[in-house]
């Protein structure tokens, strides 16, 4: 999204229409009205709103989705090759008995329509997306302040959502940062999906959540960029030796941050230091094999006390290799991609999470885990799926009991990626994963790193317990285009 930039506003002209029209007004996007016409209107932008859900008292329901005029906005700008698309809905997923039948249909309806445009168009360089919003005053939600108390206290994140956090959504994904995650579902909602189970016993320490700074958005050419800002912070990259780690330590760096860096190989992490202390940022090596779980807590006490407080953790290591055909060597792969893809990952987030907990500032982790961890069953990786698997599951917990300590856990799950990791997988495997990818290419670590950048960051403040794709639309489903020989 560049300064300049234009963008069109569909949906009823309300308070959240309002906070998207000085969203973008204060990044320098210009809004153009839409009179409906054809040949009148070529954004950059689109975004559409379906708000107003019963189920939270929406004091006026949205009509359905202008299909028509949406088609048209989304086929001008995949004839130009390039453009956002963003749906804001309200309410949670799931069946809520308090939603009228026909109201949850035509929603499910539109929302499946949505999902196959961005499928169709993702190819022709237009990406669409959607932003599930919680309980929000702000969009004309009327729930009495009984009923809004009793939604809040399942939250892991109890408070509604603020106007800022719907804009740091927004101007996400209509940033050129968001090009490879197609038709996913960002939760702005401090983790209402997350079953709306309450916590077990009444935490000793009130909740932190921190939201973005209502005039973050700015009011000039950088003003966008100051609300992904991670000045100040300090955070541990785990895996930053190669692949998405190192982009992902470096894409913190360019942000503002202090990062330390972790991994086996320590020539190469003392590449990455030098390339963060370039950009102007303190760096911290910490060479350190996760597999050796014992070591991992006093590493990690080793690393707050060098490089001061972790504010926040990506874990971006793993472990991909093939079954072995013998029971011994299954077991000690099984065993180990635990140990890597799994155990390591919450030895250090349980360290970090008793230490935020302790001192009341909250904190943010980000697993980068996989699609194979939930979307695809990949033959002879039942010990990589497994332990991705459990990783994921385990940040959703994660998320619901930390939330009231305002720390927040979520997982990036990338599908192929141009990494060293890719080099293991035949050309068949590559070009099959690749013909049900709708973007139409492989993804690069930046794409990965752009998002977990953004999840560890305030601008995320509101988003708990999600797993996010960045797969190019591959998580989407569906069978390859047979018409033009995808089968192979």
């Amino acid at each position: 999204m560049a300064y300049g930039s234009t963008a069109v506003l569909l949906g009823p002209r309300d308070t959240a229409c309002e906070v998207l029209r000085e969203t973008f007004d204060g990044a320098g996007v210009k809004i153009v009205d839409d009179t409906g016409a054809q040949d009148t209107v070529d954004p950059d932008i689109c975004c559409a709103l379906l708000t107003g859900t019963a189920v939270l008292g929406g004091a006026a329901p949205a009509p359905a989705l202008d299909r028509p005029r949406i088609a048209e906005l989304a086929q001008r700008m995949a004839d130009r090759g390039s453009g956002r698309m963003i749906l804001v809905i309200d309410g949670a997923g799931g069946v809520h008995t308090g939603t009228p039948d026909d109201e949850a249909a035509s929603r499910a309806a539109d929302l499946a329509w949505w999902r196959q445009l961005a499928a169709r168009v993702s190819a022709s360089g237009v990406i669409a997306n959607q932003i599930r919003v919680g309980v929000a005053p702000f969009l004309g939600h009327r729930a009495g302040p009984e009923q809004t108390a009793a939604v809040l206290h399942h939250l892991p994140l109890r408070r509604a959502t603020h106007p800022a956090d719907l804009a740091a959504a927004v101007l996400y994904l209509a940033s050129e940062d968001c090009a490879y995650t197609v038709g996913e579902t960002v939760p702005v909602d401090g983790g209402m999906g997350l079953t709306l189970i309450p916590p077990l016993r009444t935490p000793r320490k009130p909740a932190v959540s921190r939201a973005p700074a209502e005039q973050s958005a700015g009011t000039g050419p950088g003003g966008a960029a100051g609300l992904f800002d991670l000045t100040g912070r300090h955070c541990l990259v785990v895996g930053a030796s190669s692949g998405i780690g190192r982009e992902t330590a470096l894409e913190l760096a360019r942000r503002g941050a202090d990062v330390t860096v972790m991994a086996r190989r320590e020539r190469k992490l003392h590449e990455v230091a030098d390339q963060i202390t370039a950009l102007g940022r303190r760096a911290h090596v910490v060479q350190q094999d996760v597999s050796r779980l014992a070591e991992l807590e006093p590493a990690l006490e080793r690393s707050w006390q060098t490089g001061g407080r972790i504010d926040a953790m990506v874990y971006a290591t793993g472990l991909f290799a093939v079954e072995e055909p013998g029971p011994d060597q299954r077991a000690e792969l099984r065993e180990r991609s635990l140990d890597i893809n799994y155990r390591g990952y919450a030895t250090l987030t349980d360290a970090l999470v008793r230490r935020w907990a302790a001192d009341g500032l909250g904190g943010a982790v980000v697993g980068v885990c996989s699609v194979g961890s939930e979307v695809v069953p990949i033959p002879h990786m039942e010990s990589y799926g497994a332990s991705k698997a459990a990783m994921a599951q385990y940040t959703r917990c994660v998320a619901a009991t930390a939330g009231r300590h305002g720390i927040r856990a979520n997982c990036v799950a990338p599908g192929i990626v141009e990494t060293p990791m890719a080099e293991w997988v035949s050309e068949d495997f590559r070009q099959a994963w690749l013909a049900r990818i709708p973007a139409g290419r492989v993804g690069e670590p930046q794409d990965v790193a752009a998002l977990a950048a953004y999840l560890v960051g305030d601008s995320a403040g509101y988003v708990t317990g999600a797993l996010l794709h960045v797969d190019g639309g591959y998580a989407l489903g569906g069978l390859p285009p047979l018409a033009r020989g995808g089968a192979g």
